[in-house]
């Protein structure tokens, strides 16, 4: 199993560097938050992939660990088929 630091992909410090949140979204009931990286780097190595982040979170609306994360560009609109509330 490839750890959360080998993971390939942008990293939590890249994120923190320029101010780039991680948007998360349960793959089960579709619950989604975007994420300051601040906090999780309090938590998680720097070098964590973002995509390896999700490991690490369950859905606040339903529990479940079926989760997916990447980095929330502001303004790329709809990114993976993923729908913001609003948009």
């Amino acid at each position: 199993m490839v750890t959360m630091t080998e993971a390939v992909g942008p990293r939590l410090e890249d994120l923190a560097r320029q101010d780039v949140p991680v948007a998360a979204w349960c793959q089960a009931c579709g619950h989604h938050k975007v994420l300051p990286a601040g906090p999780l780097l309090e938590r998680l190595d720097r070098r964590t992939a973002v995509a390896a982040v999700a490991r690490r979170l369950s859905c606040s609306a339903c529990g479940s660990r079926r989760i997916e994360t990447r980095p929330h560009y502001a303004g790329l609109g709809v990114v993976a088929g993923h729908r913001w509330h609003g948009e």
